[in-house]
């Protein structure tokens, strides 16, 4: 093969036809932005319209004046409604404060109502332990005790949790009726011989529940920071501290998205007041029927109020 023939050779190898890559296409949308500003619709809407001829006069003036009836009627609902408002604003000012005053009027009467019965309940005492004897009286006033009914002093604990910065919008930092409930358990679970919330002594029927965005304890509603103190042994605050209660809410109280308050003290001579005593349920021996058994009882507990 001459030179010739292998020069024409290479050629043709250098000619030969490579595969074609595919192309990617790729949308700018800052140049898109720039190159088109108006939407599509627009664009299909000035055709049209250049298609079928400018709109008759007629038309146009039709339009207009429909726009400016709707912008009118428009404007006369907005100054009606803020009249309204202006007017109706003094009266909600006036209901508002009305409101004010007879919640406060009523949770003083409240209060009062408390008072006089914790009254009334220390003078029941003093007359029964005068009535009764001296081994009796002993035995009375550690049932009453271990019961919440007596008031009671000694070392103990006081828990105390508040909302967190964020309570507003962030549920977890703020406290519940189920975290006191959890924290009381605790307590109790840790050796608490005696326990109040905010003051109100907790015993076998005092619920810690929710009403509404409050927390009721017994019959008290209580508000943040809440105060947890429990007598009881001296190891109490560390078997507390070993719980995994303890650990949870501590937990939440470091972490910054919550900042809840969780604090545990020890302190001496605490004293938690008496709790009001519940109303009572008296069981009554039932009657024989004539056929010799006797009848059942027609109250769910079996016995009268």
């Amino acid at each position: 093969m001459s030179e010739r023939d292998t020069g024409s050779v290479s050629e043709e190898r250098r000619t030969e036809p490579t595969p074609a890559t595919p192309r990617q296409w790729q949308t700018d949308m800052l140049s898109d932005l720039f190159r088109y500003p108006l939407d599509a619709g627009y664009t299909d809407a000035a055709a049209a319209r250049r298609k079928h001829g400018p709109l008759p006069a007629g038309t146009r003036r039709v339009r207009r004046i429909v726009t400016v009836v709707a912008c009118l009627i428009i404007g006369v609902l907005f100054s009606v409604a803020y009249l309204q408002v202006v007017e109706r604003a003094p009266g909600r000012a006036t209901a508002r404060a009305g409101l004010i005053r007879d919640i406060e009027q009523r949770q003083e009467h409240t209060n009062g109502l408390a008072r006089r019965a914790e009254a009334l309940q220390a003078e029941v005492f003093k007359l029964r332990e005068e009535a009764l004897a001296d081994t009796s009286l002993g035995q009375l006033r550690e049932v009453e005790a271990a019961a919440g009914m007596r008031k009671v002093t000694g070392d103990g604990v006081v828990v105390t949790m508040a909302d967190g910065p964020n309570a507003a919008g962030e549920r977890l930092a703020q406290v519940l009726d189920v975290d006191l409930q959890l924290v009381t358990n605790a307590l109790w679970a840790s050796g608490a011989e005696a326990i109040s919330v905010n003051g109100q002594r907790l015993t076998a029927a005092t619920p810690i529940r929710a009403a509404g965005s409050a927390i009721v304890v017994g019959n008290a509603h209580v508000i943040s920071p809440y105060e947890v103190a429990a007598i009881g042994p001296s190891d109490m605050a560390d078997r507390f501290n070993e719980t995994e209660t303890a650990s949870v809410y501590r937990a939440y109280a470091d972490d910054k998205q919550y900042e809840m308050r969780f604090d545990v003290d020890e302190r001496d001579d605490l004293e938690l007041p008496a709790a009001v005593m519940p109303r009572l349920r008296y069981a009554t021996v039932p009657q024989p029927s004539p056929s010799g058994s006797p009848s059942p009882s027609t109250s769910p507990s079996g016995g009268g109020k």
